[in-house]
């Protein structure tokens, strides 16, 4: 039987999820018997944070989301999380409700989420006040630490989308930590667990993202608050969600992380339950150490191999395009060079082609642009206009450059200006690169 928020999250397949967007969900938990809503304080412009709890059992579990306001994947894996144990349909979970107490915060930081930014409203990035304590929202959560004693702690990110698994040239759309809480990188029992629970967690989520599941760095971070956390002796687990390909709105991570903390739930009621042999969890958290490393910036929206560039000096590059950030509409040139060991999450071979940097046309009449007009117009050469605004009607789903020239230069191309340009086989127009976006004109 559906739960009583199950009609509520595909309303969460968003971009971003702002403090609004979750508040239909709590004016339907407040009915709900089997949850209680409190409210533990108030953001610095003074936006409601609030804990749902579920179940009154002896193991207990903290996850909270959002701290950065720009991170939101895992603000909607938490509420079906939630629908999940509702509804109780996990069958492995045997009396969840009475042999665990979770407690959720999602959207510690409504007012970075408001603007969308990783910040709060004091300029603060809040994972880095742990030690200082001057944010309202991470005292809150360090009240909640002290108060609640969590057994397992879930720490819930998004992470940008150019970080790599390994170098297997996949994007990291997972990546786990059981982060250090002393310099040395001490291991304790608590440390221990949060690296068993991953091992067993990344079993669970890698037959649905197969060569994608990363293990971020476990550099000690005094000022975070995973790394305090897991020193006030919480199992405390770090998960980071990425892109995937073809999948703008993370729904890929999202799913992941509640596959990933039901596994987790399911180990730790079998070690409840002493089902499982010392043997069992020292191999989980051998795999921990098995998992690839999560590789920052090698990875790219979208990579042109081999591109032929002609002229004096004739060469062949790759081109890396990135976006200017996480949720700009703008891509840039970001490399340009030898890219072998790079990936993107778009990679297109352009080794029989040549760069090409098209032409301007002059607007003199009303022009309607559609998607295959706009092919028709690439296919002529032409990448940019210019004129009056009035006579452009861009009805297409691409972006059209109108009185923005990029500078141009037939041998090369220019790093950190916008990413427009063509790519010929002989004579003829076969693909381009517009804003980022790649069509191919045949």
């Amino acid at each position: 039987m559906p739960s009583s928020i199950a009609h509520l999250l595909s309303k969460l397949n968003l971009e971003h999820i702002t403090h609004s967007d979750i508040q239909p969900f709590f004016e339907v938990l407040h009915k709900e018997t089997r949850v209680q809503i409190t409210h533990e304080g108030s953001s610095f412009e003074g936006r409601s944070i609030k804990r749902i709890s579920y179940g009154h059992g002896p193991i207990v579990i903290l996850a909270w989301t959002q701290m950065h306001g720009n991170e939101a994947t895992a603000t909607a894996s938490v509420f079906d999380l939630l629908d999940t144990l509702l509804q109780s349909s996990d069958k492995r979970l045997n009396n969840a409700q009475t042999l665990f107490t979770v407690h959720i915060v999602p959207m510690l930081n409504p007012d970075g989420a408001q603007r969308c930014i990783r910040h709060n409203a004091q300029g603060i990035d809040i994972n880095r006040d742990a030690m200082a304590k001057q944010t309202p929202e991470g005292n809150i959560l360090m009240h909640l630490v002290d108060t609640l004693q969590p057994n397992v702690a879930f720490n819930l990110h998004d992470q940008s989308p150019y970080y790599q698994c390994g170098t297997t040239g996949n994007p990291s759309t997972i990546a786990f930590l059981a982060p250090a809480f002393d310099i040395e990188k001490s291991v304790d029992d608590s440390r221990q667990l949060a690296m068993a629970l991953i091992g067993r967690m990344t079993e669970a989520i890698y037959p649905h993202i197969e060569a994608c599941v990363a293990r971020y760095d476990d550099t000690f971070s005094p000022r975070s608050f995973g790394d305090r956390i897991a020193g006030k002796g919480a199992a405390t687990i770090l998960i980071e969600s990425g892109a995937a390909r073809g999948d703008p709105n993370r729904q890929i991570a999202r799913s992941m992380n509640v596959i990933a903390i039901l596994e987790a739930m399911s180990m730790l009621q079998d070690r409840h339950h002493q089902k499982i042999s010392q043997a069992a969890f020292d191999k989980y958290q051998q795999q921990y150490w098995k998992i690839p490393e999560n590789i920052c910036e090698t990875l790219s929206s979208l990579l042109i191999r081999g591109l032929h560039f002609s002229g004096v000096h004739s060469y062949q590059a790759s081109i890396s395009i990135k976006q200017t950030s996480r949720y700009s509409r703008q891509f840039y040139i970001d490399t340009v060079g030898d890219l072998h060991v790079q990936a993107g999450l778009v990679d297109y071979d352009a080794s029989e082609l040549t760069y090409d940097t098209g032409k301007t046309h002059t607007l003199n009449a009303p022009t309607i642009i559609t998607n295959e007009s706009y092919k028709q117009w690439l296919k002529q050469g032409v990448i940019q206009f210019q004129g009056e605004t009035h006579h452009l009607s861009n009805q297409s789903d691409y972006q059209v450059m109108l009185n923005q020239p990029v500078g141009a230069n037939s041998q090369a191309l220019v790093l950190q200006q916008p990413a427009y340009f063509l790519m010929r086989k002989g004579k003829a127009i076969v693909a381009a690169v517009i804003n980022g976006a790649l069509i191919e004109i045949d």
